[in-house]
């Protein structure tokens, strides 16, 4: 009985040190978390962009004209059937952050100009 009565626990003290500790860790890490998810959003929306391009430039050289196309999700809302198809089962990429894509294809003399869009600020393709 004795050797069990002489084991020593934390003391309250100790625990809220640590509480506090944790406590703080936690707050650091919420909004580093925030902004990484956020850039992470960002950069799919600009490879889904990229692969709308590169597909509108493909829909172009087979030889179909010039058009204006909106996305929301994965509904076209005014679009060719033939561009939607160049897409993996039919399906359009979408954006994370909710926001729409809009591709304009311009017929220029000579050849063509794509240029793609996302309605959620920040979100735009560069040119390299």
């Amino acid at each position: 009985m004795r050797k069990l009565m002489s084991k020593k626990g934390f003391t309250l003290v100790e625990l809220m040190i640590v509480i506090v500790i944790m406590g703080i860790l936690v707050a650091v890490a919420i909004p580093v978390y925030g902004a990484v998810t956020k850039n992470a959003e960002k950069k799919t929306c600009i490879s889904n962009m990229r692969d709308m391009k590169s597909t509108a430039s493909t829909w172009q050289m087979q030889g179909n004209d010039g058009d204006q196309f909106t996305f929301s999700g994965t509904t076209v809302i005014t679009a060719e059937a033939t561009y939607k198809a160049l897409f993996e089962g039919g399906n359009l990429p979408t954006c994370p952050s909710d926001g729409t894509y809009a591709v304009s294809i311009s017929n220029d003399n000579p050849g063509y100009t794509v240029d793609v869009t996302c309605t959620v600020e920040g979100h735009a393709l560069t040119t390299e």
